[in-house]
């Protein structure tokens, strides 16, 4: 970062335009540009603002933004024009969307931009152009080709990289069982640690499976009595050893003490403990009976009466173990044969607790023995490694080269949407934090700015004076894509009310729904303001009038209930009493009406007395004495109407004080006029 300047403004020269009360910068070619670096970051009109809220080239800004925190700083705009100016030898080419670089154009007097020359070469060198200049759209697909290749991370070495299916598998295995390393584009590839950890994992993991390997030749070993059958037979004898164990302490009790069998499984009235028409306690039962019923000679009939909820087991456990380790005519387990098929497993399971802490088990032994005896696996990887680290030297000069053009394309443009805003002051252009029009209520609203927040957005544009909608934007299947304010600027509010719907035709052309969610009110114009005044007096005569007729139908409701009720107790001799009172009512009712007719006769026999001129010039006055604090009142607010405060909801920092103009609220509200019609206009009737 270079130190500021001690007095930048004396070091160049600088031309302003007034813009709402304000001077922005005038910003039309790279000499303007380069006064940037020497103006007060204090004249611009934004020094910060978050990306989100730009419309503009998201991988530009994504250059721009060097500490990818997601805003951009006056700093960081600062040093795209150094890396612009820097690079350039000829700067004619700044030009707003000019995404075509001449070679002869690129400053080769420095280390980057040597860089850059080189890589354009090898483009059109790939390409085989014989131009002399490269595009925004060449760069792009070589960029787009390598970076897809699987190696344009220094280090990192992604699956698709692999130039044979076999390495990718190997690739694929290492990722899944040791990890790798985040690449940028969001994937795991490889490094050359992953690689190494993968081998050593291996190896170890081999080593003690060798353990148990059969001699040459052999089925069998020590480890594994019953070859590849081991594993399943030990599963079956941890999960019958214990039923097993139990039935002959259970043969031990039955010898010493039968009874306790018995009351063992009863209850004290004789009954079972159990219901068995319920299928939870009836399996729970089964599970924990005894495997067989115990018998004086301590003996398991594994063909006998074998609890049949353990039988399917206990038959396959013959099959696989039993009677290969003890003979095919092995159908009865004494204790002494229980004690040796114990000791045939001891050193499987002993083997299977050696078993080392290992990630690359879930791999085939078959395939972990390949990647380890062939070293063409590994030394491919270790190739590909090395291959990435000159691929990402490549890349970075290609982005290189696309951040030059790109500075070239559109810092001039950017500018006018940060450093200066002069295209929010012209009707036919648009500045880059605008998102677009709404088009409701038979008007168009130009100024559209993106909401990431809307409380803490509302919480600051409460002080800009100005009318604002807070719209929601939804796509054509429904979701919602992003929230704009947009503020009313001219005429008057109309229908505008939350939750009206109308559509949203952005920067780019494209049509989507809207819909109002939350408005702020605040006046839109003078004519609006006089007659508000009148219109709430109406307002508040019609809410009264309307709860006076309420009131009173309430009561001529519950006159006429309770006279039904009477005359159904009482019969006429009650309904002549209640008479007396109606009678009052009556009365009253007449005595009043009298009152307000006589009123009225007085004050129209005192108004004709006046002259017509007395009388009209009082009535001008009184209307004066209403429309003039309110026309007042309203004109000073909006002449203090402030757009400033519409982005700083957004995010954004800005210095000046953005007012808002005549010609600019006609523009940003307008009624657009209906076409011309070569024919006659043609009434509809009216109802």
């Amino acid at each position: 970062m270079n130190p500021p300047l001690a007095n930048p403004n004396r070091s160049a020269s600088f031309e302003f335009e007034r813009f709402g009360r304000t001077y922005h910068l005038k910003i039309e070619s790279a000499r303007d540009l380069a006064a940037i670096l020497a103006m007060d970051e204090a004249h611009w009109v934004a020094t910060t603002a978050p990306l989100a809220t730009i419309n503009c080239d998201p991988v530009f800004l994504q250059y721009m933004d060097t500490d990818n925190d997601g805003r951009l700083r006056a700093e960081e705009i600062k040093d795209a024009i150094r890396f612009l100016m820097d690079n350039l030898a000829d700067l004619s080419g700044v030009t707003p969307g000019n995404t075509r670089l001449p070679l002869k154009a690129i400053n080769t007097g420095n280390d980057i931009g040597q860089r850059v020359r080189t890589s354009a070469e090898k483009i059109l060198q790939r390409n085989a152009s014989e131009e002399n200049h490269v595009t925004l759209e060449e760069i792009r697909r070589i960029k787009s080709e390598v970076q897809n290749g699987g190696l344009d991370e220094a280090g990192i070495v992604l699956p698709e990289a692999a130039e044979s299916p076999a390495v990718r598998q190997f690739i694929q295995d290492i990722l899944a069982t040791v990890g790798g390393k985040p690449h940028h584009g969001g994937s795991q590839g490889i490094d050359q640690e992953a690689l190494e950890k993968f081998l050593a994992q291996s190896r170890q993991y081999l080593a003690w499976h060798q353990q148990a390997a059969p001699a040459d030749g052999s089925r069998t070993s020590p480890i594994l009595p019953l070859g590849e059958a081991t594993p399943e037979a030990y599963a079956l004898f941890s999960e019958l050893k214990n039923k097993i164990a139990q039935f002959f302490l259970l043969c031990n009790i039955r010898q010493l003490n039968p009874d306790l069998l018995v009351k063992a499984v009863s209850s004290k009235d004789g009954t079972l403990g159990i219901n068995v028409l319920d299928l939870s306690a009836a399996e729970a039962y089964l599970a924990d009976a005894p495997l067989s019923m115990p018998n004086n000679e301590r003996v398991l009939d594994l063909t006998g009466n074998v609890n049949p909820y353990f039988r399917r087991k206990v038959q396959r456990f013959a099959d696989i173990a039993i009677k290969p380790l003890l003979g095919q005519t092995a159908l009865k387990l004494d204790r002494s044969a229980w004690r040796q098929l114990n000791e045939r497993f001891t050193a499987y399971q002993d083997w299977l607790a050696a078993k080392p802490d290992v990630c690359v088990a879930k791999v085939k032994v078959a395939d972990l023995e390949n990647y380890v005896s062939q070293a063409d696996y590994a030394q491919r990887v270790r190739t590909l490694i090395e291959k990435s680290y000159r691929t990402a030297f490549v890349l970075d000069n290609i982005c290189q080269l696309e951040r030059l053009v790109l500075y070239q394309a559109h810092l001039l443009t950017f500018a006018n949407s940060f450093v200066s805003f002069p295209h929010l002051y012209d009707p036919g252009r648009r500045a880059l934090f605008e998102m677009g029009t709404l088009v409701m209520d038979g008007r168009h609203f130009t100024l559209a700015v993106k909401v990431l927040d809307r409380e803490r957005h509302v919480r600051s544009s409460t002080a800009s004076n100005i009318f604002i909608m807070y719209v929601e934007v939804y796509g054509h299947n429904g979701e919602q894509l992003y929230e704009v304010a947009v503020p009313i600027t001219a005429g008057n509010r109309g229908t505008i009310r939350v939750n009206k719907w109308g559509i949203f035709n952005d920067v780019n052309g494209e049509e989507w729904h809207a819909k109002i969610v939350h408005v702020i009110e605040n006046p839109i114009s003078v004519s609006e303001a006089m007659f508000l005044p009148f219109v709430r007096v109406a307002q508040s005569f019609m809410a009264r009038l309307e709860a006076f007729s309420i009131r009173a139908e309430e009561k001529l409701g519950l006159r006429t209930a309770a006279k039904a009720d009477k005359q159904k107790k009482g019969g006429d001799k009650k309904e002549k009493k209640e008479s007396g009172p109606s009678a009052g009512l009556l009365a009253g009712g007449g005595v009043a009406l009298a009152a307000l007719g006589s009123s009225v006769a007085f004050i129209a026999q005192t108004v004709s007395k006046l002259s017509p001129k007395i009388v009209l010039g009082s009535i001008l006055a009184v209307i004066l004495l209403v429309l003039l604090p309110a026309a007042v009142s309203t004109y000073y607010k909006l002449s203090k109407r402030d757009l400033s405060a519409i982005l700083e909801g957004s995010g954004w920092g800005v210095n000046a004080r953005m007012k808002l103009t005549q010609n600019q609220a006609r523009t940003f509200t307008h009624r657009p006029a209906y076409p011309r019609s070569g024919g006659k206009k043609r009434l509809a009737p009216e109802d």
